[in-house]
């Protein structure tokens, strides 16, 4: 007869499984528990396919998991749990090599990888997001095979309860990242306390004596499922750089350091934001961001401090000096691309983004000017053209991603579009010059349910910057051309021959394509006749209603009507020349967004006022009135059975009955049976603050012990507690004690009580 690592014997299996009774409780329990583990592996499983839905490899994740189950199932009876959990470290070193062989990559570039793989993984534990990850796709694969086979092995050995466990942990780490959402993490919860009463009941043969403690915990895991997702690893609106009143353009800038999102319907805000001294006119960069999900775009990668330097763009090229000061306070550092050096005191708080793009690590003071050096890319079409596509492995592994989810209707108009393109530059043209002539300009748009991108450019018939931007960057990552998506401000109203103002409504967005030798070149394919008429009419409504902070001194009697007019007019677009060969000043908008926004304001902020700026955030806020959805009573009752039977599982009722009769003797009735209560709520006192009394002990032996601890004289004891120890014993082993009796021994234990002095200094 052998025994199995669970300790049942195979006997004892097979009687089991034979009896009329148990053995169909024994199979319904372990086929919960099963069902529960699978459950809880989907849950992580479903957040790690979320991640390669986006950055690629749902293939490859699925084909990992699937292995690491048979393997599992396959292994449960013929190894031992440590050589298990050896196999479980070396099936992650599997599911790198799996990725790199089922993407075509040579092996070795696991080797060069590892350091990033390992930094990106330390920068989890700290609240790195998955989507942030350069390498989320290769970490994905690498950390799914491990907790997979371990928890199946586990359960199908009928180790429930530590089945659950690295499950458990993968999820939890999930939960940390901030990319397990409520309800995974709730069901992944849920399924775990479910395989652990499964193989409670399987162990006790069905029976249901330990309910009471599974609810308890059920109702825990519950509660604290629900508590750890609102606090992920990384806030996405960070509160150190949350200066701007809520729901305005200058809190939203402030507040979305890694995250640009895409809304419906959008205002403008007039308010100046900064001003610009620079003898050439440019767009103001304030974000850069190479991922997109489908609705928002993401920034990829870690930020770090600025020493000094930043990177050149590839070639050659001459520089531009503009000098920033904000009037406003500002959360973001906006900047002539391609910016190369940076100057003033705000330098020693500036980190720099994985794209090359400066932020503060606190808001910029109004006044708090600083200076930026920029390289300018030679825009010649004819260099552009010539450039070829000998791009670094940096860019395409970067800028070139697509969600697995793009449709071919998509790829296929854009390669309709594009199907003169001889060259990159060629497709950038085709693809600006289509989207400026055959989408309207409008900020009252619903924002599709699916892929923006792809809604947009099949369906929609007029959207604003955000749209036209994102668009495009994916249009032309389908025809393998890198480009990445940009936020800041367009030029703004020039005041002077080297000024210029920007105000809120300048926010925009615009596409970045990568040309070999050259470096980033800017293209935007927003038209630009409906944004000059919002532009104008927004700041003549401004000042027309007496809007604060809508002017400078400078800019107060400037309408610029003869400003050049937008580059990506009908003129300029006849030309087959990026927008950088034309003037780029323009009149602009600003792009919707939300709280993880850099140019985007919320759909569900609260209205505008357009004569302040202000929202009515802060009155909504103020209301005393909380609304009860179902979730919020689900949750309710949910806690009020947890301790319920929490409550009854500890015997809680018992436990507070004699806490309050330590402190309250309670109604009185017969002499004796008071005299008793008495001397027991002082045996409780002293037990509490000196020790229990020993079964062997009488009342009085016990005083006796307590007193003679405390000196090397062995003190006499207190007649008060004398006089109770005698009454117990007369009430006990006596003729009785009277009621008067009875009352002075109660008397005496609630002035003991009272005065929560220890007991043994009574003793002398």
């Amino acid at each position: 007869m052998s025994t199995d690592a669970s300790g049942r014997t195979d006997e004892r299996m097979r009687s089991i499984e034979t009896d009329g009774t148990a053995g169909p409780r024994f199979g319904a329990a372990r086929s919960i528990a099963l069902a529960c583990v699978v459950v809880l592996t989907a849950s992580y499983v479903s957040v790690l396919y979320g991640i390669t839905q986006i950055v690629g490899g749902s293939r490859a994740l699925f084909a990992v998991v699937v292995v690491m189950l048979v393997a599992a199932t396959a292994l449960a009876r013929l190894i031992r749990p440590p050589t298990a959990a050896a196999l479980a470290l070396a099936a992650a070193g599997i599911g790198f090599a799996y990725y790199f062989a089922s993407a075509g990559v040579d092996p070795s570039i696991v080797v060069t990888a590892a350091g990033t793989i390992v930094s990106d993984t330390v920068a989890l534990v700290t609240g790195l997001p998955l989507l942030r990850m350069v390498q989320a796709g290769v970490w994905t694969l690498g950390f799914v095979p491990a907790p997979v086979f371990l928890s199946w092995y586990l359960a199908m050995r009928g180790r429930y309860g530590l089945a659950v466990v690295p499950g458990g942990a993968a999820l939890g780490f999930l939960v940390l990242t901030g990319d397990a959402g409520t309800h995974v993490t709730v069901v992944g919860t849920l399924a775990a306390i479910g395989a652990v009463a499964a193989g409670e009941l399987e162990r006790r043969g069905g029976s249901l004596r330990q309910v009471d403690l599974l609810a308890a915990l059920f109702a825990l895991a519950v509660v604290l499922s629900l508590s750890v997702t609102v606090v992920p690893g990384q806030p996405a609106a960070p509160t150190h750089l949350s200066q701007g009143e809520p729901g305005t353009l200058e809190a939203t800038l402030d507040t979305a350091p890694q995250r640009s999102g895409i809304a419906g319907e959008v205002e403008l805000s007039p308010a100046v934001r900064f001003t610009v001294e620079s003898d050439q006119r440019s767009y103001w960069r304030t974000g850069v961001y190479d991922r997109f999900t489908g609705d928002e775009w993401v920034r990829t990668g870690r930020s770090s401090r600025y020493d000094g330097d930043l990177a050149s763009p590839p070639s050659d090229v001459e520089t531009v000096e503009q000098t920033i000061t904000p009037e406003t306070e500002l959360g973001v550092m906006p900047v002539a691309p391609q910016p190369i050096a940076l100057e003033g005191d705000v330098t020693r708080r500036t980190t720099v983004s994985g794209h090359g793009q400066p932020r503060p690590d606190t808001p910029l003071s109004a006044g708090e000017s600083y200076t930026v050096v920029s390289g300018v890319v030679d825009p010649d079409p004819a260099a552009l053209r010539a450039a070829g596509t000998d791009y670094p492995d940096a860019v395409t592994d970067r800028y070139l991603q697509t969600p697995e989810s793009t449709s071919s209707e998509f790829r296929t108009r854009t390669a309709e579009i594009t199907a003169d393109a001889e060259t990159p530059y060629d497709t950038a043209v085709s693809i600006e010059r289509h989207l400026d002539s055959s989408k309207e300009y409008s900020l009252s748009v619903t924002k599709p349910d699916g892929n923006v991108a792809e809604e947009f450019t099949t369906e929609m018939e007029a959207g604003y910057c955000v749209y036209f931007a994102t668009a495009m960057t994916q249009m032309l990552r389908t025809e393998g051309v890198p480009a990445r998506y940009v936020t800041g401000y367009t030029s703004g109203q020039q005041v002077d021959d080297d000024t210029y103002v920007v105000r809120g409504l300048d926010a925009h967005a615009w596409v970045e394509v990568y040309f070999p030798e050259h470096g980033w070149v800017r293209f935007d394919p927003t038209p630009g006749d409906g944004r000059e008429d919002v532009h104008t009419d927004r700041l003549e409504q401004a000042r027309e209603t007496g809007d604060e902070d809508v002017d400078t001194g400078d800019s107060a009697d400037v309408m610029d009507p003869d400003e050049p007019s937008d580059p990506t007019s009908d003129e300029s677009i006849t030309q087959p020349e990026p927008n950088e060969t034309t003037d780029p000043d323009e009149p602009n908008e600003s792009s919707p967004t939300n709280q993880r926004n850099e140019t985007n304001e919320t759909p569900s902020d609260p209205p505008s006022d357009p004569a302040t700026g202000t929202t009515d955030t802060d009155s909504a806020n103020e209301s005393p009135l909380v609304p009860i959805t179902r979730e919020t009573a689900a949750l309710g009752l949910v806690a009020l059975v947890g301790l319920a039977t929490g409550a009854r599982r500890t015997d809680a009722a018992t436990r507070l009955r004699r806490e309050l009769g330590l402190y309250w003797h309670g109604r009185r009735r017969d002499p004796n049976r008071d005299a008793e209560r008495a001397f027991a709520r002082l045996e409780r006192l002293l037990a509490r603050q000196y020790r229990p009394r020993r079964r062997s002990e009488s009342a009085r032996a016990y005083l006796q012990a307590l007193s003679a601890t405390d000196t090397d004289d062995a003190p006499s004891i207190d007649p008060r507690i004398e006089r109770v120890v005698d009454y117990y014993e007369r009430a006990t082993y006596g003729t009785g004690v009277s009621r008067a009796q009875a009352d002075e021994a109660i008397a005496i234990v609630d002035d003991l009580t009272r005065d929560r002095i220890p007991v043994i200094n009574r003793l002398r």
